[in-house]
């Protein structure tokens, strides 16, 4: 009798559904985001400045964005996600600034660029792209 007392007491906590991952740790989410943003920068950054990143570094790169984009817009609608991927666009090299400016910028983004696709490569970018997809909402 004790024991199904108890059951019966315990069958609600059981039957209760999990505390969300971002409650457990709320400062996770954000986090990510920022990870996320910066590291779509410097993929676009390799895209703008002719480096090619390994197809490995990429797909770990668009899995991140992917679960970014779908937190931003959770949580701040399209207008939110949109202004997301803004954040990580390159700058809008004109015809007036030339392949100097280009060069130039391209230069201050190398050794960045370097570290990015190394990370991604390796233990660092899969347990980053892991907690991303874990803390990105259901499709």
């Amino acid at each position: 009798m004790r024991r199904l007392l108890l059951g019966l007491l315990l069958l609600p906590m059981a039957c209760a559904e999990a505390p969300p991952l971002d409650a457990a740790r709320p400062a996770a989410r954000p986090r990510m985001l920022a990870r996320a943003a910066d590291i779509g920068a410097l993929v676009r950054a390799a895209m703008v400045c002719g480096r090619s990143l390994p197809v490995s570094a990429q797909d770990r790169a668009a899995r991140l964005e992917t679960a970014a984009l779908a937190l931003r817009q959770e949580e701040a609608g399209t207008e939110g996600r949109d202004a997301f991927l803004r954040s990580m666009e390159p700058p809008a090299f004109t015809s007036r600034q030339g392949s100097r400016d280009r060069r130039a910028w391209c230069s201050a983004r190398e050794a960045e660029i370097a570290r990015l696709e190394a990370m991604l490569a390796g233990p660092e970018g899969e347990a980053l792209t892991a907690e991303a997809e874990r803390l990105a909402p259901p499709e």
